[in-house]
């Protein structure tokens, strides 16, 4: 704490305070009077800081009182610098009230279709939202559970895969959504480690068998277009459709059709 926090009991013991030499007061009694109370605490924040206008203790002589001055205005001047120093806290109030509008409209984004927190940080920076409000409005919805990456991307893969879409394609289409890699290496570990070749064969001869009465030329190229579309490689597409319009025939002609 500054010297100039502290009470001091009288001028003479708050000049020793500070290191002041000075020669001892000389007090020239002027008419009887009371005998003085104790001295109070230094410490005590009810200790007088002054004798009192009233006082009849005595005189300062006027060396004395110009050293009172003069440290009591380095007192005032040490208080200023060291407030003025002192680190101010943010104005959090508008911030509070620009991360309520972001969450606002997360809420409402999310109101009927689940979004990535990528898209979400997209549409947030283009309604001219700063990076520090989208990052905690962000941080709020996901404790709402408006938004859940890890468990949407599950989910969507699960969907696509389902469909017969390859994990490339899959892996492209969510990246558009606003996935990051992090999210989809998660999500897409297994499927990325399937036999690519197996996969799309599965996915021709599925669609073969729903073509039996095409003629097998028309046959080949809806279910090549069909393989292509799901994100395989044309080459791997256009094999497992002719293997797949092969056995599908192969199966009619055994059944006797």
């Amino acid at each position: 704490m500054p010297a100039s926090d502290h009470p001091f009991r009288d001028a003479e013991a708050w000049l020793a305070e500070r290191g002041v030499r000075r020669e001892p007061l000389h007090v020239e009694p002027t008419a009887p009077h009371p005998v003085p109370p104790p001295p109070a605490d230094p410490a005590s924040p009810h200790a007088p800081t002054a004798p009192s206008q009233g006082s009849t203790a005595g005189e300062v002589r006027p060396r004395e009182v110009a050293h009172l001055a003069v440290q009591a205005d380095a007192d005032r001047r040490s208080a200023a610098a060291e407030q003025a120093a002192a680190p101010t806290a943010p104005a959090e109030a508008p911030i509070s009230d620009e991360v309520a509008r972001a969450v606002a409209f997360i809420r409402r984004s999310t109101s009927s279709t689940p979004q990535a927190e990528g898209r979400l940080r997209d549409k947030l920076g283009e309604r001219d939202h700063d990076p520090r409000t989208i990052d905690l409005a962000l941080e709020q919805a996901r404790r709402e559970r408006l938004v859940d990456d890890a468990a949407m991307a599950a989910a969507l893969v699960e969907e696509k895969r389902r469909a017969g879409h390859a994990p490339a394609r899959i892996r492209r289409d969510m990246r558009e959504r606003g996935f990051d890699d992090d999210v989809l290496d998660q999500a897409l570990a297994s499927a990325e480690q399937e036999d690519p070749e197996a996969r799309a064969f599965a996915v021709a001869i599925d669609r073969a068998r729903r073509l039996t009465a095409a003629p097998t030329e028309t046959a080949f190229r809806r279910v090549h277009g069909h393989v292509a579309r799901r994100g395989y490689p044309d080459a791997l597409a256009r094999k497992v459709a002719r293997q797949a319009v092969f056995a599908t025939r192969e199966e009619e002609r055994a059944a006797g059709h």
